[in-house]
């Protein structure tokens, strides 16, 4: 079915449909973060903002997949996922007074 839809589809058509499902993703995180704190309060029940949420992530990955990313194969983003790991932690340490 990915060749199908390759097929079928361009690959800046391809692009076009994650950025689109990228930005599903952001909000559906964005809608689960109200949830989760209450602050602005939303009708929507943490079960479904999570279902939401992971449904989100799989359109996006999919999309990836389709763009011809093996989604199996992360070992080779590990790299480049260890290296903003170690600078996110940096960030948090340097606020949080290198604790």
């Amino acid at each position: 079915m990915l060749s199908f839809i390759r097929d079928k589809v361009s690959q800046e058509e391809l692009l076009a449909q994650t950025a689109e499902e990228a930005v599903e993703l952001s909000h559906a995180a964005l809608k689960l973060r109200r949830v989760l704190d209450g602050k602005n309060p939303t009708p929507v029940r943490l079960s479904e903002a999570f279902a939401n949420f992971e449904e989100e992530i799989a359109d996006v990955m999919l999309c990836l997949e389709i763009l011809g990313y093996d989604m199996q194969l992360l070992t080779k983003y590990r790299a480049m996922m260890d290296a903003k790991l170690e600078r996110w932690a940096g960030r948090l340490r340097e606020v949080n007074d290198g604790l």
